[in-house]
């Protein structure tokens, strides 16, 4: 397999992470709805287990799992980012305006 072969299969895989972390977005940012404060927007106990079972993951797949923990850390951090947002938004005061 020539290099532009291997260039061109891993675009296509990075085009079905993309479209993936899309349908990711759209859960996170409905999970909002459910959650009372910004300490259940972070969650950090759910996030330890998903670590956990992200490591085991990895092991299973022949992937690195201190990549994948790294780079769920990342993705992890910037979901919880936008749910922090979204979860303002859904329960900022409403004003006269709004109204």
């Amino acid at each position: 397999m020539a290099l532009e072969e291997i260039r061109g299969e891993i675009d296509a895989i990075d085009a079905r992470i993309v479209e993936l972390l899309g349908a990711r977005q759209q859960l996170v940012m409905r999970a909002a709805a459910f959650k009372r404060n910004a300490e259940e927007v972070r969650a950090p106990d759910r996030r330890a287990r998903m670590m956990i079972r992200l490591r085991e993951l990895a092991v299973r797949h022949g992937v690195e799992p201190a990549l994948v923990e790294r780079v769920y850390t990342t993705l992890i951090d910037g979901f919880i980012e936008l749910e922090q947002r979204r979860h303002r938004t859904l329960t900022a005061p409403a004003t006269p305006a709004d109204s």
